[in-house]
C-alpha cells in the first residue's frame, strides 16, 4: 500500500529532465480516455518496483528455515531441468521448422478456443485483476480505465517472459536465431493472455441473449475441432493398437489440425512471430516481421480497452433497465437467498440427528454446499470430459487393457485434473483464514468439513465412470472392488495433500510469477513421481502374493492388502493436512497479495 501511495508522492526532484505538466497543461490537452504519458511512466515504475520488491521476498523465502523443503526442490528441479535441456533435449533430432511454425501459431487458436468455452459456460465475472491496495490507490484515483488495462497487460509481461525462457530451453534445438526464439515466443504468449482477457471483458458485458449465442458458437466450434482429432486419430491409428498408440496419434492428429487452413486463418495475430521464430536466413522480410510482431501489442492493448469500455457501458445499461423495470434483485441473488434457506434447513436438521461430534464438520459441509450449487454447472462441465476421456478405450478392441487404461485414466485424473477443477477448500478461503482460525471448531472437524465435499464429488465421478466401464467389460467382481476403494482413497489422498501443500506455502488464487511457475512445475513432477512409485510397488506387492500363496488366497490377500495400504496412506494424509492446519499462522503464512 505503501508503494501504491508513493505512485501520487513522488518528489518532482527525482526527475531533472522530465518534470510533471501543469495543471492547466493536463487540461487542455487531456484525452478523456487516455492518460498522459507521465501517468503511464509512473505506472511503469510502480510495475518494476514491485517485480524488484516481490523478487527480493522470493529470494528471502528461499533462505527461510521454514521452506528448507521447498528449497531443495526448486534447486532439484532446476538442476535436473537445464541438465535434460543441455544433454538430452541438445541430442535428439531437429524438428521440422515448418512444423513448429504452424504448431506455434494453430496451437494458440486451439488453446484460444478451449479458454472461449471455459468462460463462455462459467458465471465468474472476469475484470481487470487488482488487489485490494491496487484498487483502493489506482481503481479510485483519477486514472482513466486504460491506463488500468495498461497497468494489468504489465504486470503480465514478467509470467510470460519466465514461460518464454522454459520454452526456448525446449525448443532451441529447433531453431537456428534464439534470440528470435525468444522474441517470437514471448510476444506469442503475451498476446495470447491479451487475447484471454479482451475474451473475458467481453463475455463478461454480453447480456443473456449475446452470452447465449456466444456460448454456442464457442461449443460448436469446440465440438468441430473434437470431431475432426477423433477421426484423425482413427485413420492414423489401426485396429486393435495398444492405448499407447492412440495418446501418441493423439498429438499428432492435434498437431495437423493446428495446421490446417482454417486454423491458420484464424491464427493470423500470430502468423508474424511464427515465422519470426523459425527463421533460418536474416533477409529483409525479417525485419517486416519483426515489426509486425512487434506492431500486435498496441494494437491488441487498444482492442482490449474498447472491450473494456463496451464492457462497462453494456453493464450501467443493464443495471438501468433492470431498475426501470422494477427488477430489484438479479437471478443470483435469488438463487442465493434460496440456497441460503435450504442450508439453514438443512443445517437444524442435522444438529439434531447427528451426534455432536460431527455437528462441526457438518456445518462446514453445509457452507461449502452453498458454492457447490452456485457452481454446479462448472464442475459438471469440469468433470464431464474427464469421465468421456476415461472411458476413450472402450472403443479398442481388447477386453484387459480396456479395463486398465480406464483405472488409469481415472487415477490420472483424480490427480492431476480433480483438485484444479474442485477448489471448494482451503484454497478458496484463504482471505477468510482468519475468520477460520477464530472459529471454535477442532482441527480435524475443520479439515474433514473443507475436504469432504471435493472428495465426494471425486468419487461419484470415480463410481460413474467405474460402473459404466465395468458394465463394457465385465473384469469380475474383485477387480471392481480393488480399484473402486483404492480410486476413492486416492482422492482422500490427493485432497489431503494438496490442501497441506497449500497450508505449508499458501498462495493467492490469481498469483503469477516465479513462485507459481515453480510450484506447478514442481507438483505436475511430484505427482508424476508418486504414481510412477505406487504403481511399482503394486507390482511388487502383486508379485509377493502370487509367489508365497495359492490362487483363491493370493488374490485375496492381494486386494485387502492394496485396500488397506492405500486407505492408510489417507489417513496419514489427512493428519498431515490436520497438522498443517494447526500450525497455520495467520500473521506469518498468509502472502500479501
Amino acid at each position: 500500500m505503501k508503494l501504491i501511495a508513493k505512485l501520487f508522492k513522488r518528489p518532482v526532484a527525482e526527475e531533472s529532465n522530465d518534470h510533471p505538466p501543469s495543471l492547466v497543461d493536463r487540461q487542455r490537452n487531456r484525452d478523456p480516455q487516455w492518460d498522459s504519458a507521465y501517468t503511464h511512466r509512473q505506472l511503469a515504475w510502480l510495475g518494476l518496483t514491485r517485480i524488484r520488491f516481490r523478487f527480493h521476498r522470493f529470494l528471502q523465502r528461499l533462505r527461510s528455515p521454514r521452506r528448507i523443503i521447498a528449497t531443495s526442490l526448486v534447486l532439484l528441479f532446476f538442476a535436473f531441468y537445464l541438465i535434460n535441456g543441455i544433454f538430452i533435449l541438445s541430442a535428439r533430432a531437429a524438428t521440422d521448422p515448418q512444423h513448429l511454425r504452424l504448431w506455434l501459431s494453430g496451437g494458440m487458436i486451439v488453446y484460444t478456443i478451449y479458454h472461449a468455452v471455459k468462460i463462455s459456460w462459467s458465471s465468474v465475472q472476469v475484470d481487470l485483476a487488482l488487489s485490494e491496495a491496487e484498487t483502493l490507490w489506482l481503481g479510485n484515483s483519477p486514472l482513466c480505465r486504460s491506463s488500468l488495462a495498461v497497468y494489468h497487460v504489465g504486470n503480465l509481461l514478467f509470467p510470460a517472459a519466465l514461460k518464454t525462457l522454459m520454452l526456448s530451453i525446449l525448443l532451441f534445438r529447433d531453431v537456428r536465431h534464439p534470440t528470435l526464439l525468444v522474441i517470437g515466443t514471448f510476444a506469442s504468449l503475451v498476446l495470447l493472455e491479451m487475447v484471454r482477457l479482451t475474451l473475458g471483458r467481453l463475455v463478461s458485458g454480453m447480456s443473456q441473449k449475446q452470452r447465449g449465442w456466444f456460448r454456442l458458437v464457442a461449443t460448436s466450434m469446440a465440438m468441430a475441432l473434437l470431431i475432426q482429432l477423433v477421426a484423425r486419430v482413427s485413420a492414423l491409428t489401426p485396429a486393435d493398437s495398444p492405448m499407447w498408440l492412440y495418446v501418441m496419434n493423439s498429438l499428432r492428429g492435434l498437431g495437423e489440425i493446428a495446421s490446417t487452413t482454417m486454423i491458420q486463418i484464424m491464427a493470423t495475430p500470430w502468423i508474424a512471430a511464427a515465422h519470426l521464430t523459425v527463421t533460418e536466413n536474416l533477409q529483409p522480410i525479417t525485419a517486416l516481421q519483426l515489426l509486425a510482431t512487434g506492431g500486435m501489442f498496441p494494437l491488441s492493448l487498444i482492442i482490449l480497452v474498447k472491450a473494456d469500455r463496451w464492457s462497462l457501458a453494456q453493464k450501467q445499461r443493464q443495471e438501468v433497465a433492470r431498475l426501470t423495470h422494477g427488477r430489484f434483485q438479479t437471478r443470483e441473488s435469488q438463487s442465493q437467498r434460496y440456497s441460503g434457506t435450504r442450508t439453514n434447513r438443512l443445517r437444524v436438521v442435522l444438529e439434531r440427528c447427528a451426534p455432536a461430534m460431527t455437528r462441526d464438520a457438518l456445518n462446514l459441509i453445509c457452507r461449502q454446499a452453498v458454492s457447490v450449487r452456485h457452481h454446479r454447472t462448472t464442475i459438471t462441465l469440469s468433470l464431464l470430459l474427464p469421465t468421456v476421456l476415461c472411458l476413450s478405450p472402450l472403443a479398442m478392441g481388447r477386453i484387459v487393457e480396456q479395463w486398465f487404461y480406464v483405472v488409469g485414466g481415472i487415477a490420472l485424473c483424480t490427480v492431476l485434473l480433480a483438485p484444479p477443477a474442485l477448489r471448494i477448500d482451503f484454497r478458496r478461503d484463504l482471505k477468510r483464514m482468519l475468520l477460520l482460525r477464530s472459529l471454535p471448531v477442532q482441527p480435524l472437524s475443520m479439515v474433514v468439513g473443507q475436504l469432504a465435499l471435493p472428495i465426494l464429488i471425486t468419487c461419484t465421478f470415480q463410481f460413474v465412470t467405474l460402473s459404466i466401464a465395468a458394465l463394457a467389460t465385465r473384469p469380475g467382481w474383485d477387480q471392481l472392488i480393488l480399484w473402486t476403494g483404492m480410486l476413492f482413497a486416492l482422492s482422500v489422498v490427493t485432497f489431503a495433500c494438496e490442501n497441506a501443500i497449500f497450508l505449508t506455502y499458501p498462495h493467492h488464487q490469481q498469483s503469477e510469477g516465479i513462485a507459481m511457475m515453480l510450484r506447478t512445475k514442481l507438483t505436475f513432477l511430484g505427482k508424476g513421481t508418486v504414481i510412477v512409485v505406487s504403481l511399482c510397488l503394486l507390482v511388487a506387492w502383486a508379485t509377493l502374493c502370487r509367489s508365497s500363496l495359492p490362487e483363491p488366497y493370493a488374490s485375496a490377500l492381494f486386494v485387502s492388502g492394496s485396500i488397506a495400504a492405500t486407505w492408510t496412506a489417507a489417513i496419514l494424509g489427512l493428519a498431515a493436512a490436520t497438522l498443517c492446519w494447526r500450525r497455520f499462522d495467520v500473521s506469518f503464512d498468509t502472502p500479501p497479495e
